[in-house]
This record gives C-alpha cells, structure tokens and sequence, in this order.
C-alpha cells in the first residue's frame, strides 16, 4: 500500500500543477514555472509533510489475502496445512532452514530504489561535467564591461563569471553560490546584439535561480522515476523557464534603447527568433550538451513560436504570485500528504450464490436477562451451538454472537473465514463492526431451534441456513472489509528447527486425558494446558506450527501468521512463563520459542478481516418458517 499511496499522491499533485499551467497557457510563462515548481516543492515536501500531518485514511479494495484457519476441534490439533508456506523443503522431513522469498512490499522497495539510483546517476555524471567545465574554460574578461553594465537591469546583485569553452554549441548559466555564465568558443565573433541578447537570457536564469531549480526538479524526478506524468512535469518546467527568460529578452529595455526595431532594421521578436533558429542549427551541428543544461533543441521550435506571438502576455511573475504558489504548496503538501491508503475490500458477505437454504421451521425466543451477564464461553466459538442431521440448536447468545458464527465461524465455510482471524476465538468489537448497540449487548440474547429434514452438513446449518434465517428475521444486510494491523509472524530461527516429526508410538490414542502428562505419552490429537505458579505448559499430542501459531495468538492477543512453512505434525512440549505485561510476556515466549523449537515471532504488519453491519432489526420471535 506504500507504492499506491506515493502513486496517488504524486499524480494528485503533479496534475494539479499541469492543470494549472495548462488554464493559465494564455498567462505570462513565469507565472506557470511557478505553478510547476510549486508542485514539485510539493512532492519534494511530502516526506516532511508525512510526519507532521495526522493521517486521513482512504479505504481501497484489497487483494484477498489467504486466511490462517485451524481445525474444527478447539482440541484437535490435526490443523489444515499452513496456506502461507510456497516452498516444498528439501532433505529431512523436518528441514532446519528454508529458502525465503522477499515479500512483494520488498521486492517493490527494491525496485524504487535501485530505478531512483539509475535515475540520479546523470545528474552526479552531470554536475562533474559541469564542474571539469568551469575549471577548464577560459575567462572571457572582454565580455565583463557588457554584462556589468546588464546586472543593473538584471536586478542581479551578485558577481556573475563570464567564460568560454570549447564543448559548448551555446550558451548556458551554471552554479548557485558563484554563477557563471558559459558560452561556446566563437562566441566574440557572434554580432553585438546577438550576444547581449544572450547573456540577458543567461542573467535572467541567474535572478530566478533556474539552475538549482531545474537540479532540485530533477532531482525530485529521479526519485519518483516510475510515474510518467513526473517527466512530463519536468519537460514542461524546464520550457517555461527557457520562456520565461525569452520574455525578458524581449522586454527588456537594455536591448535598444526602449526601440522596438533592432540594430539591423528587424523588429525585436524577429530578430531574437532568427538567433534562436541558429542556435537551434548550432546544438544540431554541435557537440552533445552537458547533461544538465537547461536548454533542449526540441524544445526550440515552441520557443520561437512563442516569441513570435504578440498576444503573449510577458513579464516576471509578481511577488504577490510567488507568496500564493508558497501557500499553496504548503497547504497541498500537508493535505496530501496526510492520506494514507488503507487496505480493504467491501466483498459480499457470503460467497454463496444463488438463494440460500432455509430452515423448514425455526425458533426466536429472547433469554431472560441475567443478573450478571457473561460473554462467550464454550464450543463453537463460545455460543455453545450444537447440530446434528435435521437440527441446530444455539442457546442464549448475543446477535454479534450469531452473525460471527453465521458467516465467518464455525458455520462458513473455510473460504468465508475472516482473513487472519484468531479462529476458535468468540465474536469481538473488532470481529463483528457497526449497527445498533443491542447487538452487541450482553443483555440482549437469543436462542434459536430450527430443524431442516435432510440438511446434513454444518456448514448448511449452522451456516447458510442460519444466514438465511438472520437475513429474513432480523433484516441484516452486511459487507466485509479488512485494515492493516500489527502481528507477528512465526518463522525458524537461524539456529534451525528443533522438532523432529512425529513417529509412530509418539502418542496414545487410547490415554487418558488428564492434567499431569509427567512421564506419559500424551493423548494423540490431544492438547494439554495447565499453568502453575505463573508458567504455561502446552503439551501437544498432534501439533502443527499453524496450530501453535493459532495457540500463540490466543495466548499473547495479537494475531500469529505461521510462516515456518513446516506441514508436518509434531510431538512435543512447549513451556513458558506468563508475564502479566504483555511486552514481557511477549518476549519471554520469543526466548521459549527459540530455545525448545528453533522459532522465533517477529512483528509485522497485515490485513485483518471483520464484518460491518449495513442494517438490522429486531427479530420477531416465535415459532414458523423463516
């Protein structure tokens, strides 16, 4: 969700910014290299910006991600495979290391910064071009009572180098700190006005600063290489800053005395066309420029077609257009950069198609209301419910309750699970989101009795029809959605796995369950816990590391993906200490886990699923058909 957000933000920004320029193409050309340079010291600011602002999240569909789903039984432990592991191990049953691919986030992180690496490298290449350059050229003190006498009118007030080098085709301005101006070796030849028209466009890039912002621009480019519409910014910066010094050449009074004809008869936009055209005709028959020169032969022909408009307004954009665009930036740097794409996924809430099945009769009674009300407890996700062919059966539960047993518990189907859900664990205000406060509410509880001649299957009655019945009754409408939220992962230390998989005779299916397994083989599919004097023993009769993991979970209060990649089943013990803060509890199970298995927990981040109700109604109660 990082490359999304960067994607979202960047486009916001950028298309600002050429929307802009392009409603203000009839405005002077400053002016929209201010726009411009505004969104890129907008996406230059984000970073910053980021920090500051509170987020504004924006929910998006997100692509589903595999949940974690253990066995039926809260003691059974033959758990379904681990769906997270891609990678078939090689040698022992039990391998201690496996080979772990980058996650997609990783891979995409990787990408950006090896293209931005690429991309800054001309510009490195570029500044040592331009510093061998001004070492190696020649001073042009001839030319310094010209452009002395042009600083005024400039309102330039720093001294401003004038040399020559022989690998240039024309002229370009360099340098923040100790400008220069740089032009091509012939250049005492060039006719006067030709020249002044020159260094005029040069000292006009020197007032702007146009170098440091077309480096910074580029700069910022690099690094948003992937998205096209930043070069496209870019190219159109760095023309109407080429434009905008064209403007000053023609306004500018230096040139000839306040005339509007040139020295040889032409009028001004003629002439300075005529000089553009064989500067274009100079970059085509030179040399190539250095890589950060500002001007662009392509850009030319645009150029003089612009100076030969006489409807084109020109002039330096006021200071009252640079405060705004300085505001704006600022606003639209921290209002964008405070959204922060959220992954999730309004789907339907159930993957059944068609019309479900119903109950032939069912049954709503309200439960009288308890002195002091409790939560879930018991099987089936702490409601208790209990089917058999033909019937279900569910004693006084919360309607929060019967929507997570319904259609995202033991009644769906694995495929209807909530993603990274702590399965075997009852509904919760983070499970079961949204509608009226009696459906959460412990005083508020219902039974249901419902029978169904030849519906067999728990997933039909305890889940579809039971859908059916909460659709028809109590008028519920729902949708699924999921947000990123801290986890741990549960994957093989880099001292190797410990376990060996399980034999033959490693457990007895026959034992007894009982609370001192001490000396005695656990009962297989069994899992025992006891704590005493603040340390849990778990022992495991048939485990799974996706069934320690949902142990793990359940345990420590945070969701635990298992990673390891390890199908097998095991037998084993697995002790720890309790630690009343979860922060110590949660490392004293990592020193465990690393210890007695080779494991280890890791924090990280992922999609939860949950349910949110759209609506729903009271039932009415009684006896009949749904």
């Amino acid at each position: 969700m990082i490359a999304i957000s960067i994607l979202l933000k960047a486009t916001v920004i950028l298309s600002l910014a050429l929307a802009g320029a392009r409603l203000a193409r009839r405005s002077r050309a400053s002016v929209r290299h201010v726009l411009l340079a505004a969104g890129f010291a907008a996406l230059l600011a984000l970073p910053i910006a980021s920090l500051i602002a509170p987020p504004v999240p924006i929910i998006v569909p997100a692509a589903v991600h595999q949940a974690i789903a253990l066995d039926d039984s809260t003691i059974d432990l033959d758990a379904a495979a681990s769906r997270t592991a891609a990678t078939t191990r090689a040698g022992s049953p039990a391998a201690s290391s496996r080979l772990e691919l980058p996650s997609l986030t990783a891979f995409l992180i990787g990408g950006w910064v090896a293209g931005a690496v690429v991309f800054l490298l001309p510009i490195v290449i570029g500044l040592q071009q331009v510093r061998s350059m001004r070492r190696t050229a020649l001073p042009w003190r001839e030319a310094r009572a010209t452009v002395d006498a042009l600083l005024a009118g400039a309102n330039v007030r720093r001294p401003v180098e004038v040399l020559r080098h022989e690998s240039l085709s024309g002229p370009m301005t360099c340098g923040v700190l100790r400008p220069a101006i740089v032009l091509p070796m012939d250049a005492p030849a060039w006719p006067a006005e030709d020249l002044r028209r020159a260094i005029i466009h040069e000292l006009e890039h020197v007032r702007r600063a146009d170098w440091l912002s077309q480096c910074v621009a580029r700069v910022v480019a690099a690094c948003y290489w992937f998205h096209p519409i930043v070069w496209v910014a870019w190219r159109q910066l760095a023309l109407e800053a080429e434009r905008a010094c064209d403007d000053r050449v023609l306004a500018s009074a230096a040139l000839s005395a306040g005339a509007a004809t040139s020295l040889s008869g032409q009028d001004l936009p003629t002439a300075y066309a005529d000089q553009l055209v064989d500067l274009a005709q100079r970059l085509s028959n030179g040399s190539n420029p250095p890589l950060l020169a500002m001007a662009n032969r392509s850009d030319l022909a645009t150029r003089v077609v612009a100076v030969l408009d006489q409807r084109q307004p020109r002039g330096r954009a006021g200071a009252v257009c640079v405060a705004t665009a300085v505001m704006a930036t600022a606003v639209l740097a921290t209002a964008v950069s405070s959204i922060e794409i959220v992954a999730a996924g309004q789907s339907p809430a159930s993957s059944y198609v068609g019309p479900k099945p119903k109950y032939d009769a069912a049954t709503i009674k309200p439960c009288e209301a308890e002195p002091n009300p409790t939560g879930a407890r018991g099987t089936a996700g702490g409601t208790n419910a209990t089917w058999s062919p033909g019937r279900f059966f569910v004693p006084c539960v919360t309607t929060e309750q019967l929507i997570y047993l319904a259609y995202a518990s033991y009644g769906a189907p694995e495929s209807d699970r909530l993603i990274n859900d702590d399965f075997g664990t009852a509904s919760n205000d983070k499970k079961i989101r949204g509608g009226p406060d009696w459906v959460h509410s412990l005083k508020e509880k219902y039974q249901i009795e419902a029978t169904a001649v030849g519906a067999t299957e728990r997933n039909v009655l305890m889940g579809w029809m039971l859908q059916s019945l909460l659709e028809d009754r109590f008028k519920l409408k729902l949708h699924r959605e999921t947000e990123e939220v801290p986890m741990q992962t549960l994957t093989i230390a880099k001292g190797g796995f410990k376990l060996k998989p399980m034999q033959e005779g490693d457990c007895d299916p026959d034992a007894p369950l009982s609370i001192d397994m001490t000396g005695k083989k656990p009962k297989c599919g069994n899992l025992n816990m006891m704590t005493v004097d603040g340390k849990t023993r778990w022992s495991f009769g048939t485990g799974t590391m996706s069934g320690l993991a949902g142990q793990l979970s359940r345990a420590m209060g945070v969701h635990v993906i298992d990673q390891t990649g390890i199908t097998d089943k095991f037998v084993f013990v697995f002790e720890f200490a309790r630690d009343p803060d979860i922060d110590g509890q949660s490392a004293s199970v990592n020193t465990a886990l690393e210890e007695q298995l080779g494991l280890k927990l890791t924090k990280t981040k992922a999609p939860r699923g949950f349910l949110v109700i759209d609506s729903i109604e009271r039932p009415s109660t009684g006896g009949g058909r749904p």
